[in-house]
């Protein structure tokens, strides 16, 4: 559909509003993760100098929002929501662009609804803005295919600079739209496309010593699970982080069957509703495999995705964490809406709306009950209940770590804080506990911060509190703020 002017319709109106009610709640959330990184490091001038320095655009948007007078978590996070919010409008525009009416709709709605773009949008970290200038990468794409213009090329190139400075995945994205522009050579020639991504990589010549300077000092983490990666990676795309029961995970957070078991009516209940939907994909390719569409989708998605996959098997590096490649989420729904678009019977598309619905409706649950699901650890809760409990006679213990979030919500706890090295071998010796118990001599009390980020690497068998259960006269009484972050209390007299 060639590009033309409109008004935003009714619809798309209705779309935004229930867009913008979904990232709400749970907006006010305690911060957790690497949010602390935008919080305290990242922002706190106009380009970082830190080791994010190599993809500083969203952290100097951020700078520049903490200096129009937003704080706490809800004002700050009010960025990321915008973004998110602005994702639905131009996959709308998309859409039109790419089909009709009908498509440019779902493609809306699915982007709304999205999971993991819900929760991206409450999240302090840049994964939001990549999915818009994802879209808007398309957008400007069909535009300058449309009317090739300088200043359309000039668009393409301004937002594929904005990409690859916002998140250095955002490359394996754009190796996407090499084939595309191939493929469009007949309207448009080739080489007009690759000159743009040419100019793309001029522009980020002079970032390239900050990516060295990164890999040289953390290239060497980011463990995976190879097995899990790829199940992993279409959960979180279709279903959000949040929407299965998990239990204990190591540093490549590997799921199995076991996990499968634990969620099988929510399994079922997906599995029902993505075959509903591949099998009208399946003879989408059969019958329209011209169709523009779905091309792009596969070039936007399935092509960086294996990208991201070789990339893993020859690194063993985590390439195909979803939230590395959110920018691909949008064309994973495209999927989906050409699916739903080629449902010709009203009840498939109701049966699909209904499951869909009940899908999202279970995710939003889960996603705002972060005390037994997902990975939003509160930090904010568990100080409040440590100043609370916390008496001159007890000892407050962590593994090394970051843990900024604490201080954020309590600075007193500066000095109070022990960091506790656990001994090679992850097992301490009879010496090892005496000196431990030495330490707490004047103690009656002790709490340990149990937080799988840190323990992962640190103490994957729990040597430090079982240590403390040998020192202490009771089990330890736990108190969980996440499944993957508690806090631990012994009694020691």
């Amino acid at each position: 559909m060639t590009g033309t002017r409109y008004r935003p319709s009714g619809f798309l109106w209705c779309v935004l509003g229930l867009g913008v009610a979904l990232r709400i709640p749970g907006l006010g959330d305690s911060f957790y993760g690497d949010e602390v990184f935008s919080l305290l490091r990242d922002s706190a001038r106009l380009v970082t100098d830190t080791e994010d320095c190599f993809r500083p655009l969203f952290f100097s948007l951020l700078y520049l929002w903490k200096q129009l007078g937003f704080h706490g978590e809800i004002g700050l996070r009010l960025l990321p929501l915008l973004f998110g919010w602005l994702q639905i409008p131009v996959a709308y525009s998309v859409g039109r662009r790419l089909g009709d009416e009908r498509l440019a709709r779902v493609f809306a709605v699915l982007i709304a609804c999205s999971p993991m773009l819900i929760e991206f949008s409450q999240e302090l970290r840049m994964y939001s803005l990549v999915a818009l200038l994802a879209l808007l990468q398309l957008w400007a794409a069909l535009r300058a295919l449309e009317r090739p213009t300088m200043l359309r090329w000039i668009a393409f190139v301004a937002v594929a600079a904005a990409g690859v400075y916002t998140h250095f995945h955002y490359w394996i994205f754009l190796a996407g739209f090499v084939p595309a522009f191939i493929r469009e050579r007949k309207t448009v020639p080739a080489w007009q496309g690759l000159a743009a991504l040419a100019a793309t990589a001029l522009l980020y010549l002079p970032n390239l010593p900050h990516l060295v300077r990164f890999l040289a000092v953390r290239g060497g983490e980011y463990a995976v699970h190879i097995p899990s990666a790829i199940p992993k990676l279409l959960t979180a795309f279709t279903l959000g982080f949040n929407y299965f029961v998990l239990g204990e995970q190591g540093v490549g957070r590997a799921v199995g069957m076991g996990d499968l078991a634990r969620n099988l009516p929510l399994a079922l209940l997906a599995g029902a509703a993505a075959v509903l939907v591949l099998v009208p994909l399946i003879r989408i390719h059969a019958r329209e495999w011209r169709d523009r569409a779905l091309h792009w989708a596969h070039e936007l998605f399935t092509l960086p995705a294996a990208l991201a996959l070789i990339a893993m098997l020859l690194t063993h590096k985590y390439w195909l964490q979803p939230k590395y490649l959110i920018f691909s989420v949008p064309f994973a729904l495209l999927f989906v809406a050409l699916a739903f678009r080629s449902l010709e019977r009203v009840w498939l598309r109701r049966a699909v709306t209904a499951m869909g619905a009940a899908i999202l409706l279970v995710a939003l649950l889960h996603v705002w009950d972060s005390a037994h699901y997902g990975r939003r650890e509160d930090w904010r809760g568990l100080t409040a209940y440590l100043q609370k409990q916390y008496e001159p006679s007890s000892a407050l213990f962590a593994l090394p770590g970051n843990y900024g979030l604490l201080a954020y919500y309590w600075p007193e706890c500066r000095s109070l804080l022990q960091l506790a090295d656990v001994p090679e071998g992850n097992q301490y010796s009879e010496d090892e506990i005496n000196r431990l118990q030495a330490r707490l001599t004047t103690k009656q009390r002790v709490f340990y911060i149990r937080w799988d980020t840190v323990q992962n690497l640190s103490d994957p068998h729990d040597a430090l509190p079982h240590a403390l259960n040998d020192i202490a006269v009771a089990p330890a009484r736990i108190t969980a703020f996440n499944p993957r972050f508690a806090l631990y209390e012994w009694r020691l007299k």
